[in-house]
């Protein structure tokens, strides 16, 4: 039996950690985590008393900075391999490179895990098990990634107890689960097209728990642990009518809890609609990114029409489902015209909850290529010059990129009040960046609630644990 601790950063299950720790668990292994900040003084003592055979992190980018330091620091008292997966590594391979990390995961990680702890706990080699990057006497084995598992109900319930004896995820009233994996579409700032050229013809596209098994693990939760909303993160929730007309009904009859999920308009018709409304579904959320059609066409791929996005927004308040939308600031060829757009059809269509971020071009993504044909980025952008937070500002070489980062800080109080535009656009020409900052913390913060129904305190500590994920 191998011993596998899970190190973290971010105060959130994550769902990937999740499904492996019940994956090893299955297979005779012992599975910790702790989070660093849940943890404070005592987090390297209790890694140093755990004493694990293999130390994991799964690691965002942005979040792999962190990640680094801690491997780093616990490499100093501590002689055990210490493994990266996630998104970072999946798409920048290259970090296996760094000192204090002995192999990286490509892809999903469950098999490649399963089969890392066997040969860890017999004793014996495992530099070619599928999906590894693997540092040995100075070289790096890069072996492929494995066929993916298409039937999603082979994998056991997602193992929760792993973050939920820390009160604070615990007792959150909503709870994050996905019934599916996969997304068939390429936007230009999304590493799904990536993702899906690694396992093209190793794996499918969009795979699916059964419906009875989805309900199998939701009423389980709800058996155990306190909860009043459920959160489905799947990238795209509707994508199959014929699966959802059988879900549905099943959930409303034995879940029964208001929930969300995310949708994509251009498959909103009214008979999704209508059984999102009639199985308890109180809010959904998809992207915009921008009120330009050009711009969300040409730039971002986001193959959508001001139509679909007006007819669905039309449906949701037909039928009385909340709205919460993804935006974006600081495109590539985006002016204050352009961005006013997207303010102006969030307020349209009147969406409940905005959300609005700058861009971060992240490299290698089709979206980074474009801002640097455009010259907006230097041949030799890297991960270095992104900023660590989606509100700070923007990395573009453009003219107008202050005014357009302001501009994000007012979109909130701009949807919510259509009638302060004009006065939006022309205030932004002013360097009053701190009191932009300050208001947009509150209308951020003023948002959640409205969003998760939670009160002041709460959202207070939410914004304590997460603000530097901001």
């Amino acid at each position: 039996m191998a011993k596998i601790l899970f190190l973290q950063t971010i105060q959130f299950e994550f769902t990937g950690v999740m499904s492996i720790s019940a994956y090893l668990k299955r297979a005779g292994h012992q599975v910790d985590l702790l989070l660093e900040r849940e943890e404070g003084k005592d987090f390297y003592p209790k890694i140093k008393a755990y004493n694990p055979d293999l130390i994991a992190f799964s690691a965002m980018t942005g979040d792999h900075v962190r990640c680094l330091e801690i491997a780093t620091e616990v490499k100093k008292f501590m002689d055990v391999p210490m493994l990266m997966g996630g998104p970072h590594p999946t798409f920048f391979p290259e970090t296996v490179e760094h000192p204090a990390l002995d192999m990286i995961c490509r892809g999903e990680g469950e098999e490649a895990a399963a089969e890392l702890c066997r040969r860890i706990d017999q004793g014996i080699d495992y530099s070619d098990v599928r999906n590894l990057w693997i540092k040995r006497n100075g070289n790096i084995i890069r072996n492929e990634v494995g066929v993916g598992e298409n039937e999603l109900d082979n994998y056991p319930i997602q193992d929760r107890e792993i973050y939920y004896k820390y009160p604070y995820l615990r007792d959150y009233p909503t709870k994050p689960f996905i019934t599916a994996r996969g997304c068939p579409y390429l936007c230009s700032f999304c590493f799904n097209r990536d993702f899906n050229r690694m396992y093209h013809g190793k794996m499918k596209v969009l795979r699916r728990n059964s419906p009875e098994r989805a309900i199998e693990e939701m009423v389980q939760v709800k058996s155990r642990y306190p909860l009043k909303r459920i959160f489905i993160n799947d990238d795209i929730f509707i994508l199959d009518k014929d699966w959802l007309s059988v879900f549905l009904p099943m959930y409303h009859r034995e879940v029964n809890l208001p929930y969300a999920c995310n949708v994509r308009v251009n498959l909103v018709d009214e008979e999704r609609v209508r059984l999102l409304k009639e199985s308890g579904c109180f809010m959904v959320s998809f992207g915009i990114e921008s009120g330009d059609e050009e711009l969300r066409r040409q730039i971002l791929k986001k193959n959508i029409s001001d139509h679909q996005i007006r007819h669905a927004a039309e449906l949701f308040h037909q039928y009385d489902i909340k709205m919460k939308t993804f935006n974006i600031m600081g495109l590539p060829d985006e002016t204050i015209e352009k961005a006013i757009k997207t303010i102006r059809i969030n307020a349209d269509i009147k969406v409940d909850y905005p959300w609005c971020s700058i861009l971060q071009p992240y490299p290698r993504t089709e979206l980074a290529a474009i801002a640097h044909t455009k010259g907006l980025i230097g041949k030799d952008f890297s991960l270095d010059d992104l900023n660590a937070s989606f509100f700070t500002g923007s990395v573009l070489k453009m003219s107008n990129v202050r005014q357009l980062t302001r501009l994000q800080k007012l979109f909130y109080i701009g949807v919510k009040m259509p009638w302060t535009i004009p006065i939006l656009a022309r205030i932004i020409k002013l360097p009053l960046d701190k009191f932009y900052f300050l208001l947009f913390g509150f209308t951020y913060t003023y948002r959640f609630m409205k969003e998760t129904d939670i009160g002041w305190w709460t959202a207070f500590k939410f914004a304590l644990k997460h603000r530097k994920n901001l």
